[in-house]
């Protein structure tokens, strides 16, 4: 068999991405649902004149799981590391965890808004979806600058000629009393790699795939402007000739649901012009044997308008995808929002009859007999107003008695709350009931409950380690090692670090740091505050089993647990030789200074003994020539100990190459 023809990739392009996931079932419809009852929206069965009220229990679990989620992933410490698997690549091991973790740390659209949208999508929607992007654009700009001189003109045209990746034009150059005014047009291509959100409605993966690697089709439609499209590179004729996004398939209402607030999504673009008009694209990820050898290969297609504007094998599908809770044999896992949204709704409904069965019995209704009551003044209200009647006044009107069952409907509550504790481990305090009628709970058991409810969390942020995150920082290892062909220089802990990625020749597999993930900080730095002291009483006993390194990783992890970004800077590495000689200087000068303040306070002597030969000549004779035997022993021996520490001082100089100012050999 011979090489696919186009028509024949289109039509199975299309066939696969009709069938995925958010084509078919209710996937996008529940999606929908979801975000809505996060977001407190009607039911739709609210009845006017009676209670609307919407309880938020979706709201609150989610709320209360995100700063747990964000002290783990976003605080101080790496998330994971690349574990080498011979002591040959733990080099390249360490140096893929540094540069990997600053790629995604320092990202162009803020890295903690891009993590923690990623993981609230995770949370509210069926799963949650980043991209991992090698992008190479054509950016144009502008520089004018003005009130140069003639040195200042050359200095600045001279940077533009001496960058081989830029090209630039001079469109204004004018010279005043001032200096001059110079304005120039560059166009410079940036490379870079971009992890990027992908909405839920956006991404396309088959249905019923076990994994995403298992998945026939993976990949995200997305909107970009024509003149995006032609800074990618696509050519310009192409682009103009492609359909504009007023043609495109959409049939999910979530961007209504996200954006209602804002007024909806947008329709049109605001800027009427070509470069501005909007197309929609895909970007698939497709297995199929387009070269018809019998095997199917993954390619990545990029279509737009039923045309294909790229077609080229691809290794990886390079997306990222986690859900709270995992679902066995299935890509798609459930949301916190999907085990929480029952509980909101049961207690919407009683909420609702609650508040309507205390405006009854607060407000009041009343039974008359119109033959005895003079109906206008009944339906008078006024301070001290009179009511007329005939006959006894109870026959007249009565009072209409609603039962109050706010306490039965708390009750109930409660037990509704205690059900989600047991799917979501959310629990509050502070339920707003009699705790001594309707909740007697022991300490001991409030917290047996507490530690399930963190055990809850924990899991959730393990689930999103072990899925999305070990996936993240896989694709993006390979991204980088396939794509970027130059060095780069980079700032890690304080400190600049070059790294070469076309030397990465191993592939390396990704270990999760996240264990005990959510809440657990204080338990574990009192837990390693306690393995401090037994390093400590080790070392005092002379123990072989601790060594300063070991001290040094235990503070550097006590560091990390507290979010202390500074670290590197209170301690002295043991395993960093220039770090070591300067604390071994600085040791050996208090020493020096005291060797010479001896030696001084000995001249001293030596004068007042002179002094004293002088006045006593012939009676302190013999103690005068035994002070001065006295005093030339010890300034040998001090001259001895000074000459030592010299020599400390040249074989520090000489085993780590460098020059100490005033000692060593050249002091």
């Amino acid at each position: 068999m011979g090489e696919m023809s186009n028509s024949e990739l289109l039509a199975n392009v299309n066939a696969a991405k009709d069938d995925a996931v958010n084509q078919q079932g209710d996937y996008i419809s529940i999606n929908e649902k979801l975000l809505k009852t996060y977001l407190g929206d009607p039911y739709g069965d609210e009845q006017e004149g009676q209670s609307q009220v919407i309880s938020v229990d979706v709201q609150d679990v989610i709320e209360s799981d995100m700063p747990s989620l964000v002290r783990v992933f976003l605080g101080s410490q790496d998330v994971m590391k690349f574990i080498p698997r011979t002591d040959r690549d733990s080099s390249e091991a360490e140096e893929k965890t540094k540069y990997i973790n600053w790629i995604i740390r320092n990202q162009k659209g803020n890295s903690f808004k891009i993590l923690h949208d990623w993981m609230k999508d995770a949370e509210i929607q069926k799963t949650g979806v980043v991209k991992v992007e090698y992008v190479e654009e054509e950016k144009k700009s502008t520089l004018e600058v003005d009130g140069l001189d003639d040195d200042e003109v050359l200095e600045v045209i001279a940077d533009f000629e001496q960058d081989p990746t830029v090209e630039f034009e001079i469109l204004g150059q004018d010279k005043d009393d001032d200096g001059t005014y110079l304005k120039i047009e560059y166009k410079q291509e940036d490379k870079y790699f971009q992890v990027r959100n992908i909405e839920t409605e956006d991404y396309l993966i088959s249905r019923n795939a076990r994994s995403k690697e298992d998945a026939e089709l993976v990949g995200d439609k997305s909107l970009l402007t024509r003149g995006e499209l032609i800074s990618l590179g696509f050519d310009e004729d192409l682009v103009k000739s492609l359909p504009g996004d007023d043609e495109k398939e959409d049939q999910s209402a979530l961007p209504q649901i996200r954006y209602q607030d804002q007024g909806g999504e947008q329709e049109e673009n605001e800027v009427n012009h070509w470069a501005s008009a909007k197309i929609e694209v895909f970007d698939l990820y497709i297995k199929i044997d387009f070269d018809g050898d019998g095997i199917a290969e993954r390619r990545r297609i990029i279509m737009a308008g039923n045309r294909i504007l790229e077609n080229e094998p691809f290794e990886v599908v390079p997306y990222a995808m986690m859900s709270a809770v995992l679902m066995p044999h299935n890509a798609i896992g459930r949301s916190r929002a999907e085990l929480t949204q029952q509980t909101q709704r049961v207690k919407t409904v009683l909420f609702r009859q609650m508040l309507d069965n205390g405006y009854r019995v607060t407000g009041g209704r009343v039974v008359v007999n119109e033959e005895k009551t003079n109906i206008d003044d009944l339906l008078t209200q006024r301070p001290n107003g009179i009511v007329r009647t005939k006959d006894d006044p109870r026959m007249a009107v009565a009072q209409l008695e609603t039962p109050y069952i706010g306490q039965e409907t708390m009750q109930i509550l409660q037990y509704v709350d205690s059900t989600r504790v047991q799917s979501t481990g959310h629990y509050l305090t502070n339920q707003a009931l009699d705790s001594d009628q309707l909740h007697k709970e022991t300490a001991t058991r409030f917290e047996g409950i507490k530690d399930a409810g963190a055990a809850k969390v924990e899991l959730v942020a393990r689930v999103y380690a072990e899925t999305g995150y070990r996936e993240l920082y896989e694709v993006l290892g390979w991204l980088v090692s396939k794509f970027q062909r130059k060095k780069d220089e980079i700032t890690v802990l304080g400190k600049q670090l070059t790294v070469d990625p076309r030397r990465w020749r191993h592939t390396h597999y990704v270990e999760s740091n996240v264990g005990l993930a959510a809440g657990d900080n204080q338990e574990t730095l009192k837990n390693l505050g306690t393995m401090y002291t037994i390093q400590n009483q080790l070392k005092a006993e002379g123990s072989i089993l601790v060594d300063e390194t070991d001290r040094y990783n235990l503070l550097q992890k006590m560091g990390q647990l507290m979010e202390l970004n500074g670290f590197q800077t209170m301690f002295n590495n043991p395993e960093v030789p220039e770090e070591i000689l300067a604390a071994t200087v600085e040791q050996l000068i208090p020493q020096n200074e005291m060797l010479m303040d001896q030696i001084d306070q000995l001249s001293s002597q030596k004068e007042l003994v002179e002094m004293e030969r002088v006045k006593q000549q012939t009676d302190l004779l013999k103690a005068q020539n035994q002070s001065e035997f006295n005093y030339d022993k010890l300034k040998a021996d001090m001259t001895e100990h000074f000459d030592e520490m010299m020599f400390k001082y040249t074989e520090l100089e000489v085993e780590n190459k460098v020059d100490i100012p005033t000692k060593g050999v050249n002091g």
